[in-house]
C-alpha cells in the first residue's frame, strides 16, 4: 500500500486502523440516535412558522421600545438589549419575535444597528449563508455591526490531533462589540480531543438528529471571504485553530 495511507506499506495496519475508527464511528452513531429517540419523545418537534403580517407588526413594535438589535436563532437567551428571533416560541424570553429566520425579508432596510447569532451559521447550506449575510447587510444600518460565533472546521481537525485551542482575548472581542453576556471560550470544549464522535459533532452536528444538523463546515477563511462579499468590513476574529470562530464585523458601504 502506497504511503500516505493507514498504516503505511503495511496493508494488515491500515486495515485494523479503519476497521477499528469505522466500528467506533458506528457505536457513537447507534447511541447518539437512541438518545435522540429518547428526546423527541419527551419533547416533541413543534412546526415552523411562516413570516406574514403580523411577523412584522412585532418587530416594529421592539422597533418603537429602542429595541434595534436582533439575535438571530437565540433560541432561549436574554442577551442584554436584544431581541430573539427564532423558529419557535419561549415563555422564558423577555423580548422575541417567532419567525422564519432563513427569510429576513420583513426586516426594513437599514432598521438594524446590531446583528448577532451564535452557532447559527454552520446550519445554513453554503447558498443560504451567502443570502442571509448580504440580507444582513441590507437590514443593517450604516455601520451597523454584525457579530457571530460558530463551530470552526479547522480547529476542530486541528483540535482532535493536537488539542482544543479555546476563543481567547475576550475582553478584546467585547470593546469591538461582541456580547459581553453571550457564551465565549468555554474551557469544556476540550472534550473533542482524540474523541471520534466529538470531531464528528463539530463536523455534522447531532448526529441522528435531522433538526440539528451541521449543513456547512465553515472555516475562519470561508467566513471571511463570505463577510467581505456580502459587503463587512471585519474588525476582530479568533485564530484559526481556534475550536470556534468568533467574529466582529461592520457594514461597509457599498460603492
Amino acid at each position: 500500500m502506497a504511503n500516505g495511507y493507514w498504516g503505511s506499506r503495511l496493508p494488515i495496519g491500515n486495515f485494523l486502523c479503519s476497521r477499528f475508527i469505522v466500528t467506533a464511528l458506528r457505536w457513537r452513531l447507534f447511541t447518539c440516535r437512541v438518545k435522540n429517540a429518547v428526546r423527541r419523545f419527551i419533547h416533541p418537534g413543534r412546526e415552523c412558522v411562516q413570516n406574514d403580517q403580523r411577523t412584522r407588526e412585532t418587530l416594529e413594535c421592539w422597533f418603537r421600545e429602542g429595541y434595534d438589535k436582533l439575535n438571530i436563532g437565540g433560541g432561549s437567551k436574554n442577551l442584554e438589549g436584544f431581541v430573539n428571533l427564532d423558529f419557535v416560541f419561549f415563555p422564558a424570553v423577555k423580548r422575541q419575535v417567532v419567525a422564519n429566520i432563513l427569510d429576513l425579508s420583513f426586516v426594513p432596510e437599514s432598521s438594524v444597528s446590531h446583528l448577532h447569532s451564535n452557532h447559527v451559521l454552520e446550519h445554513l447550506t453554503p447558498e443560504e449563508l451567502a443570502n442571509h449575510l448580504h440580507e444582513c447587510h441590507r437590514v443593517l444600518k450604516p455601520e451597523g455591526m454584525l457579530t457571530a460565533r460558530c463551530p470552526n472546521a479547522l480547529g476542530a481537525a486541528y483540535a482532535f490531533w493536537f488539542g482544543a485551542v479555546i476563543e481567547q482575548e475576550r475582553d478584546e472581542f467585547v470593546a469591538g462589540g461582541f456580547p459581553a453576556d453571550e457564551d465565549f471560550g468555554n474551557p469544556k470544549d476540550n472534550w473533542i480531543e482524540r474523541d471520534l464522535y466529538g470531531l464528528m459533532h463539530w463536523l455534522y452536528g447531532d448526529v441522528g438528529n435531522v433538526r440539528n444538523q451541521h449543513l456547512n463546515r465553515i472555516t475562519p477563511s470561508m467566513l471571511a471571504g463570505s463577510l467581505q462579499q456580502a459587503g463587512f468590513t471585519i474588525v476582530k476574529m479568533t485564530r484559526p485553530e481556534a475550536i470556534n470562530i468568533a467574529v466582529v464585523a461592520r457594514k461597509a458601504q457599498r460603492c
